[in-house]
């Protein structure tokens, strides 16, 4: 085998940023996960956590240049508002490809340069000294001897799922997605569905999934577009996945509450006989493949 894979959580929150007391065990930063393999950066969303990343990237190159692949998953704000505080971005010399599907209405681009608007923020994307190329997904990528697909899931509006394959390894990001049975009842075509995203997920070395809601929650929530922690725990077990990493975590959430859903997805994994593991993502967690 190869170099090993790594995988890094800069923010693991979903919704809106948490900071405070009660969330620094796992974080308040939204999405931002860095993955390391085949010698290429390969980073899934641009929500605050990318921040810190960019922070660690400038400061690891040490004036060397830095290239990297981005996947937007979409462009609600919690998974692109970080991306005007990348400061590699901002660097002569560094270049990033900026991946997701087209628009419902515009292109990505377009929707992307927006959040750069002069009414929202002081800078225009055009103003970034990088080299940023945008790339809207219509099939397989792959960069070196990285292979990229993608899928839909299942929340409002266009969400792509990514799945990296390298050296007989595997990460799945799957965030903002609700599992269609438990949205639409066990209907043909709920069924038909889960079944594509279990294939995608299939045998995945690291699958990193939606899991933001309680029963609770989800009673007054459903249809919003993400996934209780038990059908995301089902998920898991289905595919064979190797080991689940809960993501997206509900702002409201406190650290005691996320403990519990982690000890209680590793329950109902015993008592279903599986072997998967399974864990919370933290900021600053760091898994190795």
């Amino acid at each position: 085998m190869s170099d090993p894979i790594k995988v890094r959580f800069w923010g693991t929150r979903g919704s809106i940023p948490a900071p405070g007391p009660k969330t620094q065990g796992f974080g308040g930063n939204t999405p931002c996960v860095e993955i390391s393999m085949g010698g290429q950066l390969l980073i899934c969303d641009a929500g605050t956590g990318i921040r810190e990343l960019g922070t660690h990237l400038a400061k690891q190159a040490s004036g060397r240049p830095v290239q990297g692949e981005i996947f937007i998953t979409h462009t609600h704000w919690d998974h692109i508002q970080g991306f005007p505080f990348f400061m590699p971005a901002y660097m002569p010399g560094n270049k990033f490809r900026i991946h997701s599907a087209h628009g419902v209405a515009r292109s990505f681009e377009k929707i992307f340069r927006g959040l750069m608007d002069p009414a929202y923020f002081p800078v225009a994307l055009g103003d970034m000294a990088s080299k940023l190329d945008f790339v809207e997904i219509t099939g397989p990528l792959a960069y070196g001897d990285v292979k990229v697909q993608t899928t839909f899931s299942n929340h409002p509006g266009v969400n792509l799922a990514y799945r990296f394959d390298y050296d007989h390894r595997s990460v799945v990001y799957l965030t903002d997605h609700e599992t269609y049975q438990t949205m639409h009842q066990p209907t043909d075509f709920a069924v038909k569905q889960d079944r594509l995203i279990m294939e995608f997920c299939k045998d995945a070395d690291v699958l990193i999934c939606d899991a933001q809601y309680t029963d609770e929650d989800y009673r007054i929530k459903k249809g919003w577009g993400h996934s209780r922690y038990r059908d995301t725990v089902a998920l898991g077990m289905t595919a064979g996945v190797k080991r689940l990493v809960l993501f997206h975590h509900d702002p409201w959430h406190e650290d005691a509450l996320l403990e519990k859903i982690e000890a209680e997805s590793r329950d109902l994994i015993k008592q279903a006989g599986g072997k998967m593991e399974c864990l919370a993502a933290r900021e600053g967690q760091i898994l190795e493949i």
